[in-house]
């Protein structure tokens, strides 16, 4: 089952369903009378006939399902040896039989939505169709060979494809924001904000440039390295809480990188007057606060500086570029033109504040437009979802994101390094509701993908419920002729 994501033109795969109604077996019955040879049709659910087109689409699904999931259990498996894929099994079942039934499964979920479409008479709309119009000519452009060779007609395709927006509209009806079960916004961002960890961490490798693991006594000098940016971070917080913590993490990550540049650059025999050196950089950077007369210089004198359209960090600012507001630029201007009839010190001192107040404002602009950059939003992962833990990949290592969990509320902000034997990291975490905005985090996408996932378990409840009231009848003779051996594209 999967959803299309109309505004967005995505396909989004909605988790796989494991409907209880195939259990029943006794549910289905093999159509041994009034079907002759007629291959057409694959079956009936209910009133509805499954054309063999569509029946053959997601037999052909199901086949490539299967032999994916045979070859990540056995990597050296030969799938073109389908002698040999026959005597194979999946969950106790051999494969022709795992994929018909899995392919049957799919054509009652294909009814169900027809079914439940209609029973709600819901329409899609011009924008939908408009964009499902352009989708089914995009594909069939690319697949039309592969589907008429495999026996999927283009209105079978059509169909199949019609089905995912309509299964989209079905889960709309009911788990849109105000919708059939009730769904609130507010819902929505408390799930978004417990299941995502908005966080920033630095990673140090500890692998020289060919891959070796570094030795020891290098491994502590990065280690100390690390320390002491993390007694940096530690002042930020204590300065500034997590807001300065941010700009200081940003800064941590520039200097490592150009400390690492230079390390490569060394390593490859460039000459030191060449070399792209952290030493040469903290020139730029100021140690004082710089003055309003210090300023007119920089303006005056840009050569003074090597390369100022890059020395933001320096605070440079130029009284003679544009301001944001041009009138009062002017004014200024005219206040302290030495030719003026007065120059007394209370017009120096307002002029002063005047400049003050615009270096002030220019650079608060600066502030407030916080650079996310280096900042990740991981999934918080539910261990239910896997059988086997080892299927499980960690962003960006297991001990960083199980220390990014375990940090509460009250430490966001706070920097910790983390200590692994082929990395360290500095990780610390901030408050995801920070970011959830409309320009930000919480917008359209956002917002679809949570009821996606919070929604997700409870519609194939529905579906499960809805399919299991339904009458299915197998066309024997369409099983029979459509072997998936030779039905299937690869």
């Amino acid at each position: 089952m999967f959803f299309l994501k109309n505004k967005a033109n995505k396909i989004k795969i909605m988790k796989k369903r494991i409907p209880a109604l195939l259990a029943a077996t006794s549910m289905i019955a093999a159509c041994t009378t009034g079907c002759g040879h007629n291959t057409t049709t694959a079956m009936t659910i209910d009133d509805y006939v499954v054309p063999a087109g569509v029946y053959l689409y997601y037999l052909n699904s199901s086949y490539s399902n299967a032999v994916s999931q045979l070859s990540s259990e056995n990597e050296s498996l030969d799938t073109t040896d389908i002698k040999m894929l026959q005597t194979l099994y999946l969950d106790n079942k051999d494969i022709r039989t795992w994929v018909e039934d899995k392919a049957t499964e799919l054509c009652v979920d294909f009814v169900t939505t027809e079914k439940k479409f209609e029973e709600l008479g819901l329409e899609l709309d011009s924008d939908t169709k408009e964009q499902l119009t352009g989708m089914l000519e995009y594909y069939w452009s690319y697949y039309a060979d592969s589907m008429t060779e495999l026996g999927v007609s283009e209105e079978s395709f059509r169909k199949v494809m019609t089905s995912s927006y309509k299964s989209q509209a079905v889960f709309d009806y009911y788990y849109e924001v105000g919708a059939e079960e009730g769904v609130t916004e507010e819902e929505l961002q408390d799930y978004y904000a417990e299941n995502n960890i908005r966080a920033q961490y630095v990673k140090f490798d500890l692998h020289d440039s060919e891959g070796n693991v570094l030795e020891d006594s290098k491994k502590s000098e990065i280690l100390q390295l690390a320390k002491q940016y993390q007694s940096q971070a530690e002042k930020a917080y204590q300065d500034g809480g997590a807001e300065a913590v941010m700009t200081e993490m940003n800064r941590i990550q520039e200097d490592y990188d150009y400390y690492m540049t230079s390390v490569s650059e060394q390593e490859a025999g460039i000459p030191e007057e060449e070399l792209t050196t952290t030493t040469a950089r903290a020139e730029t950077v100021p140690t004082e606060t710089t003055t309003v007369t210090d300023l007119e210089e920089t303006s005056e004198n840009p050569e003074n500086l090597e390369n100022p359209e890059e020395t933001t960090e320096a605070l440079s600012f130029d009284l003679d570029a544009e301001s944001e507001n041009p009138e009062e630029s002017e004014t200024t201007t005219e206040v302290i033109n030495p030719d003026a009839e007065s120059e007394s010190e209370t017009e120096i001192e307002t002029t002063t504040e005047t400049l003050n107040s615009d270096f002030n404002s220019y650079f608060e602009t600066e502030t407030e437009t916080i650079s996310y950059t280096n900042e990740s939003i991981i999934s918080v992962i539910d261990l239910e979802d896997y059988e086997d833990t080892d299927e499980i990949y960690y962003t960006p290592s297991e001990d960083v994101y199980n220390k990014l969990l375990s940090i509460t509320d009250m430490d966001y902000g706070k920097v910790y390094l983390v200590e692994e034997d082929e990395a360290y990291y500095l990780v610390t975490r901030y408050a995801i509701r920070d970011r959830m905005t409309e320009e930000d985090l919480w917008n359209e996408n956002a917002i679809y993908n949570a009821r996606v996932a919070k929604y997700s378990d409870a519609f194939e409840g529905k579906m499960d419920e809805w399919s299991a009231m339904l009458n299915i009848q197998k066309n024997d003779a369409s099983f029979k002729r459509y072997d998936p051996f030779e039905f299937h594209v690869m």
